[in-house]
């Protein structure tokens, strides 16, 4: 029967193992000398050698004539390990043993003294996934084992594991495997299987394994099923990634603020079944690995060929720092609305003809538009749906604010508005004006009013909501600045309410 590449160079012992040296080594030493604990929690990526340590920790502790804290391979403990016959060494499945019941046979078990060797070793893979009454069950047998019991435990997302958990295990993290080990390690299993490895095919690969060498093993046992000469053409086919140019074509299109292009580029790759989504996630790692070679940090996290690196640092001559971190802030924002349910593609193009339309330098938001032209100062023209762009704030005093406002024709529809939605705003509404200042609107209410608003942050954002409904723009709100008495408006109806009630002893206090 044939066996997959992975599990054919499962590593035997600790010497085999690539990319953990420091973990293999500490393992090694305890069990040299004696020194083994009850309880280790192994946590890292997937394919990063936890379990295969784990059952290579298992022989090693029970092994009849270890080596330097390695195992024999040849004794019956070994052999019998390695072929199943022998159950003292149990591994279970935490993602589908996730209940107390499970745990609790797991520790009437666990007080048996073991058949053939010196230890019962329990691995739990996957151990976050028990659920919170199995990790209390659990938890009693890890703070009294028994000497004959060793756990341990394998997890890919550690902080879901208790602390009352962790802190009676030994824990060691297992880091992913750098790319240039993970390619050693393919050159490796491609010789001894006769199958021809280019370097550059090599190199995808442990590119695309991100870390894990069990990925590595698994693509290139893809490829070498096709052919048994393995190119980077294979692989790309095989694995199924295409050309990363399109990349490119994006940033260019962007930096010379060809929207159209960019748009074009979208409808491209979504004929081709291309996932929006994932293309603006491949949008902002492209962004980011221009961004850090860009900044001289080419080092911090990338995996890249030679080929594509230096592709990538003449990108980067191209791309203005500012520039590649403005891209990845509105693209972050576009896969933000992305999750929330609108239409990705939409949301892409919008993104793009942004990035396309402001300069490079300058951050990008959702609202970024074009500020209009100020209006003549004899112009008395109504509020467009876009007002104008805030001009500078004048220091108090000089009545500046008012002299800069416009009437707010949109007032009224406010009013209206508030009276189904918020009567006791309304009531202060009734009898008041605004007015225009930028993106203000300036309320010309009583003294009443106006600290009411102060004191009460509930009703001020009603308010400002019951003008985003009218207009479909949010406003700040603020008070406007008469110059003289004459202006000072009528008393409104709740203003006049709680002077009758005051008028008549009663303490009224404002929210």
């Amino acid at each position: 029967m044939y066996h997959a590449l992975y599990r054919k160079y499962r590593p035997k012992t600790f010497g085999d193992v690539f990319g953990q040296d420091a973990i293999t080594a500490a393992l090694k030493n305890q069990i040299e000398k004696g020194r083994v604990g009850h309880a280790y929690i192994f946590t890292g990526t997937r394919g990063t050698g936890k379990t295969t340590c784990a059952k290579i920790f298992a022989k090693a502790v029970n092994c009849l004539s270890p080596r330097g804290g390695e195992p024999c391979g040849e004794c019956d403990i070994c052999r019998g390990l390695e072929e199943g016959s022998i159950l003292d060494v149990v591994e279970i499945d935490a993602a589908s043993n996730t209940g107390i019941d499970d745990i609790r046979a797991l520790r009437d078990e666990a007080v048996y003294t073991p058949a053939n060797c010196k230890y019962k070793v329990y691995i739990i893979d996957e151990v976050h996934m028990l659920s919170n009454s199995a990790f209390n069950a659990l938890l009693k047998i890890m703070e009294e084992p028994p000497s004959h019991v060793i756990f341990i435990l394998a997890t890919t997302e550690i902080q879901k594991v208790p602390a009352t958990v962790l802190s009676r295990c030994q824990r060691y993290d297992f880091g992913r495997i750098r790319q240039e080990t993970i390619q050693k390690r393919l050159e490796m299993v491609a010789e001894k299987e006769g199958i021809t490895l280019s370097p550059d095919a090599a190199a995808l690969i442990a590119q695309l394994a991100d870390g894990a060498l069990r990925d590595g093993l698994s693509i290139l046992d893809t490829c070498a099923s096709a052919e048994k000469t393995v190119d980077e053409a294979l692989v790309r086919r095989m694995a199924g990634v295409t050309d990363k140019s399109y990349l490119f074509s994006f940033s260019q299109a962007i930096t010379a603020g060809d929207a159209t292009r960019a748009i074009g580029l979208v409808a491209s790759l979504r004929e081709s079944s291309i996932d929006m989504k994932r293309l603006c996630e491949e949008l902002i790692a492209h962004y980011r690995t221009i961004m850090l070679l860009g900044a001289g940090a080419g080092e911090l996290g990338l995996s890249l060929s030679a080929a594509d690196r230096e592709r990538y640092r003449a990108e980067a001559g191209q791309v203005p720092l500012a520039a590649a971190v403005t891209a990845m802030r509105g693209l972050g924002d576009c896969l933000d609305r992305m999750g929330r349910g609108t239409d990705p593609r939409i949301e892409l193009e919008l993104a793009l003809f942004t990035l396309c339309g402001v300069p490079a330098a300058s951050p990008v938001t959702e609202k970024s538009v074009p500020a209009p032209a100020a209006p003549p100062q004899s112009a008395r023209e109504e509020p467009s749906a876009v007002p104008p762009a805030p001009p500078p704030r004048p220091a108090p005093g000089e009545g500046a604010q008012a002299a800069a406002a416009q009437p707010c024709a949109f007032w009224p529809q406010v009013i209206a508005l508030s009276e189904q939605s918020d009567p006791m705003v309304h009531g202060f509404l009734v009898g008041s004006s605004a007015y225009l200042q930028g993106r203000r609107v300036l309320i010309d209410g009583s003294a009443l009013f106006l600290k009411f608003m102060k004191t009460n942050k509930d009703s001020s954002e009603r308010l400002k909501g019951l003008i985003a409904q009218v207009t479909g723009e949010r406003y700040s709100i603020g008070p406007y600045q008469k110059q003289t008495a004459a202006e000072e408006p009528a008393p409104s109806r709740a203003e006049e309410t709680f002077q009758q009630l005051q008028d008549a002893g009663v303490p009224v206090e404002y929210r």
